[in-house]
């Protein structure tokens, strides 16, 4: 059997190119070798992979890229004009999910409930004041646009406010402050492709971080204390209602392939939308691998599935 060629596209030029050159590798060596030939790009600002990519006749691509230029549609639409399937959603649903801003406002009309907040644009006066008028303290400052939580803070006072901001504005022009809901981190992932009616929900994870931290870049990637627990130890109705919420935001944006959704599930039962990743961590150590591992799926079939996804959508586009 001729093997399928994979480019595995690692990388990238955002805060989270280390992560993603670790994914790309995990992911080349857990494809299996009697079906396919994956080859890692390194996709860096010298360009010569998309040379590679453009003259290596690959059947299909594996995004392990994060952050911008990874999942914000800008990798898509290069290989949309090249014609090579791929790992993942398409150009809009890409920007949308990136675009954290963006995202909850077009999911307002979906019914989506999430934290209140304010959009904040990069040379902003009187900040303080007006994020005590609006939000008020705690708060949780972010960019609109950034992954794997950098640049991300939970301020507690308003005399944290200022490294906050400063350390969100270096990824971007616009920040959002929302309000701080106190409960359990939860997340979700979503296997299929929108408009194919099997669309398969892995089991919930709940991340549990060391006391009066957040799960933040140091905590997802380096810290020993955190715990990522799949399936969540959450009641059967939370369970199926977080299943049910990340398929209706993943089909509502449109998304392919695989997404996460993060929540905050408060002392009253109810659960809150944070976030929605398109191209979530890949790496064993990573949420989604671990749900699907809760789910009896090995890590080898889970990034398998995902290309027989990208593939399944060549033959209904064609």
């Amino acid at each position: 059997m001729k093997k399928i060629r994979v480019a595995v596209l690692g990388g990238g030029f955002s805060s989270e190119r280390e992560v993603s050159i670790k994914t790309a590798q995990q992911v080349a060596k857990a494809l299996p070798k009697e079906k396919y030939q994956a080859n890692v790009l390194d996709v860096s600002k010298n360009g010569k992979w998309f040379g590679q990519i453009s003259k290596g006749k690959f059947q299909v691509a594996f995004i392990a890229l994060h952050g911008q230029f990874g999942e914000d549609g800008k990798i898509q639409a290069i290989l949309d004009f090249l014609k090579i399937p791929y790992t993942g959603s398409g150009v809009l649903a890409s920007a949308l999910g990136m675009d954290k801003i963006k995202c909850l406002d077009f999911l307002r009309a979906y019914g989506i409930s999430f934290p209140d907040f304010i959009v904040i644009k990069k040379g902003e006066k009187n900040l303080p004041e007006k994020i005590k008028k609006e939000i008020g303290f705690p708060c949780v400052v972010k960019p609109s646009e950034s992954g794997s939580s950098i640049g991300v803070s939970i301020t507690k006072k308003q005399g944290e406010l200022s490294q906050a901001l400063k350390e969100a504005f270096r990824e971007g022009e616009w920040v959002m402050v929302q309000k701080y809901i106190s409960g359990r981190e939860l997340t979700c992932g979503v296997l299929g492709n929108t408009g194919n009616k099997k669309i398969k929900v892995l089991p919930s994870a709940e991340i549990i971080v060391g006391k009066n931290k957040f799960f933040g870049y140091e905590e997802k990637y380096f810290s020993q204390d955190t715990q990522e627990i799949s399936p969540a130890k959450i009641s059967s109705k939370s369970e199926k209602e977080i299943g049910e919420l990340s398929v209706k935001i993943h089909q509502a944006l449109g998304c392919d392939g695989l997404t996460r959704s993060d929540f905050i599930l408060d002392k009253k039962g109810k659960l809150h939308f944070l976030e929605i990743n398109t191209i979530p961590g890949q790496t064993e150590a990573s949420l989604c691998p671990k749900e699907a591992r809760a789910a009896g799926i090995s890590f080898s079939k889970f990034i398998e599935l995902q290309v027989k996804l990208a593939l399944g959508k060549k033959r209904k586009n064609s």
